[in-house]
């Protein structure tokens, strides 16, 4: 696959990505009036795999309800970025710190599962490949305004 080819599959892996990050967060809406990541938190803390995580719950568990929005917030806003292809490197590199916090938080990359199958690490790893990828060059803003502000857009 050349040139344009990958352009398109990077697009439609940006895409798809944003859409995955979108529609969770649109699901917790409710989290603006009705924090609902403390309970998260405490099932999490529960089960918490090792004292690390146990230390960083305790740690964000008090500000839950802060994190309640910037979660939804992060979800919508940087889905959006994924979809439209705007400021791609900087949404693929927030959404990768934001599911990376989550998977730790949750405990789920301290499993023996979380490496073998369809998973989280594949999901996680999706992120680094559209910040370095150029993602936003086909289908995107990105690469409109690359093309407007007269810098031609690497294909690759």
């Amino acid at each position: 696959m050349r040139g344009g080819g990958l352009s398109i599959c990077l697009a439609l892996l940006r895409i798809a990505t944003g859409v995955s990050l979108l529609g969770p967060g649109l699901k917790k809406l409710g989290w603006f009036a009705h924090p609902g990541l403390e309970p998260l938190l405490a099932n999490f803390a529960s089960h918490a795999p090792n004292g690390m995580v146990t230390s960083y719950l305790h740690a964000v568990t008090p500000h839950h309800a802060v994190f309640a929005r910037i979660v939804v917030l992060g979800e919508l806003g940087l889905g959006t970025l994924l979809i439209l292809g705007l400021f791609t490197p900087v949404a693929a590199a927030l959404a990768l710190l934001m599911v990376a916090q989550f998977h730790f938080a949750s405990g789920a990359m301290f499993q023996s599962t979380y490496f073998v199958g369809q998973n989280g690490l594949v999901f996680l790893l999706i992120f680094p490949v559209l910040l370095t990828g150029r993602a936003g060059v086909a289908l995107g803003l990105d690469g409109l305004l690359g093309r407007s502000m007269g810098r031609a857009p690497a294909r690759g």
